[in-house]
């Protein structure tokens, strides 16, 4: 879907604008000897039911995991990695990426890597609303009017109101 390229195009962006010390930041990519580091590696890890928005799209829970990789050989590798991780705990609070269709991070957390403290890693969910918004009925022109029964109808157009005249 369009949505989730824009999506994932505007995370990137946000954290290499926010978190510059980083020498990579990738989505659903994988780690090996050639990546440069510090690296964030994210991705959309599931995806659940949310709240309809009820104009013809459907709410998404995306959850996601960012792994921050730091180099083991550096001198304090483990307080960078927290470090990082603390960041980008910051940059996620309410973050929605700019993007009219998603709502704002809720539910992060970060936690190290079992046995890896140089490897963090941060969790957070998103409501997004993906697909296009219907509207299944034709524009009808005109203002709202509002008549009372029995006087409805043909022949009781003169019985109609605007809202404004009811006061």
């Amino acid at each position: 879907m369009n949505e989730l390229t824009t999506l994932h195009e505007a995370i990137t962006a946000s954290i290499k604008t926010a978190m510059p010390q980083l020498e990579t930041v990738g989505a659903y990519a994988a780690a090996n000897e050639s990546t440069a580091l510090p690296a964030l590696l994210y991705a959309i890890t599931r995806l659940e039911p949310g709240v309809d928005p009820g104009d013809g799209r459907s709410g998404i829970i995306a959850s996601f995991e960012a792994r921050i990789l730091v180099d083991s050989a550096h001198q304090q590798a483990s307080l960078m990695a927290v470090t990082l991780a603390t960041e980008l705990t910051v940059l996620l609070h309410k973050q929605f990426w700019a993007l009219d269709f998603v709502d704002g991070a809720s539910m992060v957390r970060a936690v190290p890597i079992a046995e890896m403290p140089t490897v963090w890693l941060v969790q957070w969910q998103q409501m997004v609303r993906l697909g296009v918004a219907q509207w299944p009925w034709p524009d009808e022109p005109g203002p709202v009017v509002f008549a009372f029964s029995p006087d409805t109808g043909s022949g009781n157009e003169g019985n109609y109101q605007l809202p404004e005249d009811m006061a």
